[in-house]
């Protein structure tokens, strides 16, 4: 046999075994990963860096070819050399802004161009459009003067120059004079959105004295020193702390430099906030193990039991909770509460069938009441005839009471059809014809699709049976009208079953007790319409609706019984309706 051990026990047992060798573990390697992601992240940005600086190298390039062939293959810059005459000048002049014009675009690093000859007494330039005029009066009041006084020569290359607060790379092609200039804006240069990092970065440049030259206020606020080894990668900055790398930009006296936030990464921690890291890196590794032993000791059979209480409410009693388990508590609890079902489901039973023949005597009683009040009406109408000798009428009214009783004297639980209820009303009105000098007339017109509907005998018979007694008059004749339609209301549909007639109503004093919910049941008067509310309440329960009132002329007599519309069958073209029966 399995022995049972303590739940708490196994649960302690199963968490220790786990979490202290990956603590002492997690420990132990923690320093040692801390230094390879550095280096691996170190690697990334370094080869991110490099290919930044090789795409601005490779512009740069570019850009050299192109103004390098224009300088050396040219006739219109050979003419502005060469001191030409002011018309000449002019149309050398335009013919070359012309051609750089319309090879700008294809440079995209380019800022503006420049045409300077001093000889030739010739300036031209043009801008990209993110130049305001004051930066472009500044920008050319630089390269003016740099022409003018021969402060560039083609052999230095790119050089940088801070300008009005913003810092440039220029390059100066030519020389004695004349010059075709190129300039680049460094803050254009250093865009990382081609980089793809997924940390937080910022691409600067800095002269090769590690003074930066642009993104200033970023290195000043971020509190970052550039001085340090650019062969390998080092930390600078206050919190948060960036990993610095750099390179060198051939042919300039610049170097790119990109300073990558330390958030997120092993190496920026200090020692609380390491910690606090290994704590939660241990709690991650720590849930799926967790999770896999308590789905297996205990959320497993927790799910058992939950999903056997689920049955239950689905009205499934016979689901017992599993055994499965070989923790003691759970088995308990599993038996303890599978023997609870075992009594409820006895209980629930007795108290069924307890309550089925409580409802079953109520209808029997009910059933009972409204017989004897039938028989004492038929009885006397029989005696009126004979008395006045009226054999034939005897004769048609006994088979009329024939069908009558054979009606009223079935089950008393057995509920009938609509169309035999309507049926039992003709029988009724033929038998009323048999008895009195002034028959009353009957019109029935009911809805197809209710006559399958199944409704307690003697629902309806009732009310008509109350209008012939109450509301007969030798004055006029009694018309009585038998509705049954579909009604919908408020989103439910329900049975009208109505009676009406033309006879004096309902007195006041009686439409307040039969519209009375609280009224007796079992009251002396009225048996048949109270009894009628008892029996719709047993079978269709609250839900159904009465309503007792007087019209101009007559009273009404209304139920309304809740059914399932999905269940009606289709409606078709006509209602059944007969007159005057």
């Amino acid at each position: 046999m399995q022995q049972k051990i303590s739940f708490r026990r196994k649960l302690m047992t199963a968490v220790l075994c786990v979490t202290v060798p990956l603590i002492v573990l997690l420990f132990v390697s923690n320093f040692y990963s801390i230094h390879v992601f550095n280096d691996k992240l170190a690697e990334s940005n370094q080869r991110s860096m490099d290919y930044h600086a090789e795409r601005i190298e490779d512009g740069l390039e570019a850009v050299d070819e192109f103004l390098t062939g224009v300088m050396v293959t040219s006739v219109d810059f050979r003419t502005l050399s060469g001191g030409a005459t002011q018309l000449n000048a002019y149309l050398a002049s335009y013919s070359l802004f012309s051609q750089l014009k319309a090879a700008m675009p294809a440079y995209e690093d380019l800022g503006a161009l420049f045409i300077y000859s001093v000889p030739s007494a010739t300036e031209r330039d043009m801008f990209t459009e993110e130049f305001s005029y004051a930066e472009k009066t500044e920008i050319q009041a630089f390269v003016r003067e740099a022409v003018a006084e021969d402060l560039y020569s083609y052999g230095m290359q790119w050089r940088h120059m801070e300008i009005g607060g913003a810092s440039y790379l220029f390059r100066f092609y030519g020389g004695r004079g004349t010059y075709l200039v190129a300039m680049v804006p460094l803050e254009q240069l250093g865009d990382t959105s081609r980089l793809r990092l997924e940390q937080e970065a910022v691409a600067l440049f800095s002269d090769l004295d590690n003074q930066p030259l642009t993104a200033v206020d970023f290195v000043e606020e971020s509190g970052i020193d550039l001085n340090g080894d650019y062969s390998g990668y080092f930390f600078s900055g206050s919190s948060p702390r960036y990993m610095i790398v750099g390179r060198d930009i051939a042919g300039t006296d610049c170097r790119v430099v990109l300073a990558v936030g330390e958030h997120g990464y092993f190496g920026a921690l200090d020692v609380q906030q390491s910690v606090f890291f290994i704590l939660s890196v241990l709690a991650l590794v720590l849930i799926p193990l967790i999770l896999w032993g308590m789905t297996r000791s205990i959320l497993r059979p927790v799910d058992e039991i939950r999903g056997t209480m689920e049955q239950i409410r689905a009205g499934k009693l016979d689901a017992k909770a599993g055994s499965r388990t070989n923790i003691r508590e759970f088995s308990e609890m599993n038996e303890t509460f599978n023997t609870m079902m075992e009594q409820i489901k006895d209980l629930k039973i007795e108290s069924y069938e307890s309550e089925l023949d409580k409802q079953k005597a109520e209808l029997r009683y009910l059933q009972l009441q409204i017989r004897p009040h039938f028989f004492l009406n038929c009885l006397k109408s029989l005696y009126a005839l004979a008395e006045a000798g009226k054999y034939d009428r005897i004769q048609k009214m006994i088979l009329a009471v024939s069908k009558h009783i054979r009606y009223i004297f079935q089950d008393s639980m057995e509920l009938v059809p609509l169309s035999r209820e309507l049926d039992h009303i003709r029988n009724y009105i033929e038998m009323q014809g048999g008895s009195s000098q002034y028959a009353p007339v009957c019109r029935i017109e009911a809805d197809e699709r209710l006559l399958s509907m199944m409704i307690p005998p003697l629902s309806l018979q009732t009310f008509v049976e109350n209008s012939v007694k109450h509301d007969y008059s030798p004055d006029h004749p009694l018309e009585i009208d038998v509705r049954a339609a579909v009604l919908q209301s408020g989103g439910e549909t329900f049975a009208d079953l109505t009676v009406s007639d033309n006879g004096s109503g309902f007195p006041e004093s009686v439409i307040q007790e039969i519209n009375d919910p609280q009224s007796s049941v079992y009251a002396q008067h009225h048996v048949g319409i109270n009894n009628i509310k008892k029996r719709m309440e047993l079978i269709y329960g609250e839900g159904v609706l009465y309503a007792f009132f007087n019209r101009d002329v007559g009273s009404v007599s209304e139920v309304l019984i809740p059914i399932d519309p999905k269940a009606l069958p289709e409606k078709p073209e006509k209602k059944e309706k007969e007159e005057d029966t």
